[in-house]
């Protein structure tokens, strides 16, 4: 490609004569003949380090945020900002899919996998093609597509899935869903996406707050720097759908008055302040959930069978965003009665014979959302409430005892075990969390988390509810050496079968 279709909208400069780039890339072992080399400084890594390297290997630039010894003048192209400039160059060489789809940005502390799919069931019922881009799952329609060993990342070192992915892999990836026929694009944004610039060369249409809580705040610092950092959305967006029942999302109509906002709420107080709101909520147990779904645009009785509380958010602003970009409220009501749910989002275990004990594994792994899904199963169980949990590794180590008070909150019985600790030592990171664990309150500290999950089938009893959390849909662990096969499910059935059959 062209250097002067490649650095469309950016302020890179380069030499006289149009530059040929044969391909892009931010880690120089993968440098190839022709390949732009963009440094990009990292947590671990500064790419700024490796452009001898970069052209060694065969790099027809280097693109830089300031001069670097040693690289030729012909062959030094800067800019102010990488990050921004990656994105920008990526959406470039892919061909600007996203130009001519409607596209929706989801992001918040939590609710954000839920909110996609619960949208992407609408819009694919209203007869649009929809690419998805989640914490789960990259689909083209209801084609999934893969995004490499690592799960989204180039330069990553760490193994794991990525909730939106770098530059590389998430352009790449819409350009294969425009080919694909897909009109509407949904994307989670991450607040580490959004921080490192990944989405920035995309317009939204619509951009759903979901919630905000304590997260990432090693990255972020506070909860104004993490708040400001997911606020920054809305500067891309020419429309949002808002909470406006979370104090902290409850901010972004004052911050960007100019941004066209649906403003949704669960209480009645705030019904005169709202554009949209769920009243008349009644909980139906283990079937679902009721209530009515009232904006000025339309009024239908929501019956959804996902489970919580948090679902009449999920699904209301699901809702408000599909109404907005026009899909007819009849299709909104009966698309949210026969949404199932999402795979590790309060999923049930289809255990191998008949029992009165339930087993729920949910991706919480927050305080705040711990304590909301807890509060959940608690509802629906006449019995014990078992819950199990962990803390992942290379994550906010404050955060750890305060996820131990919360599961100690509602639970009757806690086990304490471990999460893809990654380069951490796992007895270090339960050390963490026992800063916040109440001893005289009934627990079990099992640091091998399958061991862990086979004692929770091994002490459960008529009528009690187990609660696996933090891995979700997951069904891999992520160790020092990287990522290993661990189902969750497979093995609460194994401990089923050998405890009941």
């Amino acid at each position: 490609m062209k250097a002067s279709e490649l650095f469309y909208g950016t302020d890179i400069k380069y030499p006289n004569g149009d530059l040929t780039i044969t391909g892009i890339a931010s880690d120089s072992r993968r440098v190839k003949e022709g390949c732009l080399f963009i440094c990009q400084k990292g947590t671990r890594h500064d790419g700024h380090y490796h452009s001898r390297e970069a052209i060694a290997n065969g790099a027809s630039a280097v693109l830089a945020q300031s001069p670097i010894d040693g690289i030729p003048r012909e062959k030094l192209l800067l800019t102010a900002d990488t990050r921004l400039a990656e994105a920008l160059v990526w959406n470039n060489y892919t061909g600007r899919a996203a130009e001519g789809m409607t596209t929706v940005a989801i992001t918040g502390t939590a609710g954000k996998t839920s909110v996609a799919y619960i949208l992407r069931h609408i819009l694919s019922s209203a007869g649009r093609r929809v690419g998805l881009i989640s914490t789960v799952q990259t689909l083209a329609g209801d084609m999934e597509l893969k995004l490499g060993d690592n799960g989204g990342s180039s330069v990553s070192d760490l193994h794991g899935a990525m909730t939106t992915p770098d530059p590389e892999y998430f352009y790449s990836a819409i350009a294969e869903m425009k080919r694909r026929g897909c009109d509407t694009l949904i994307y989670e944004a991450s607040s580490q996406a959004l921080m490192l610039k990944k989405t920035a060369a995309l317009k939204n249409d619509v951009a759903i707050f979901t919630n905000l809580s304590p997260e990432h705040l090693d990255s972020h610092g506070d909860m104004d720097s993490y708040f400001r950092t997911k606020a920054s959305l809305m500067e891309s967006s020419s429309a949002a759908v808002v909470n406006i029942d979370d104090p902290w999302m409850a901010k972004l109509p004052l911050l960007y008055p100019t941004v066209k906002t649906v403003r949704c709420t669960a209480r009645y107080s705030m019904v005169a302040d709202s554009e949209a709101c769920a009243l008349r909520y009644v909980p139906h147990g283990i079937e679902g959930s009721e209530y009515v779904y009232f904006s000025e645009r339309a009024v239908f009785r929501v019956k959804t069978p996902l489970l919580g509380r948090y679902s009449v958010y999920n699904t209301m602003e699901a809702a408000a965003c599909a109404i907005m970009i026009g899909v007819d409220p009849m299709t909104v009501k009966e698309s949210l009665s026969d949404f199932r749910g999402v795979c590790g989002r309060m999923y049930k275990v289809k255990l191998p014979c008949d029992l009165n004990i339930a087993v729920f594994v949910d991706y919480a792994h927050t305080a705040e959302s711990i304590q909301s899904v807890a509060q959940t199963a608690k509802e629906l169980t006449d019995g014990r409430l078992i819950l199990l949990f962990g803390c992942g590794g290379d994550r906010d180590r404050d955060k750890r005892p305060e996820m131990t008070r919360a599961a100690q909150q509602t639970a009757d019985y806690v086990i304490i075990t471990s999460d893809n600790p990654r380069s951490e030592d796992p007895n270090e990171i339960i050390n963490d969390m026992l800063r916040g664990l109440d001893r005289e309150k009934p627990h079990r500290i099992i640091p091998n988390r399958r061991e862990a999950i086979r004692h929770a089938v091994s002490i459960a009893e008529e009528g009690d509810a187990i609660l696996l959390l933090g891995k979700g849909h997951e069904k891999y662990e992520i160790l020092f050496d990287g990522k290993h096969p661990f189902d969750e499910e497979a093995i609460v059935i194994e401990a089923v079968k050998e405890r009941f059959m």
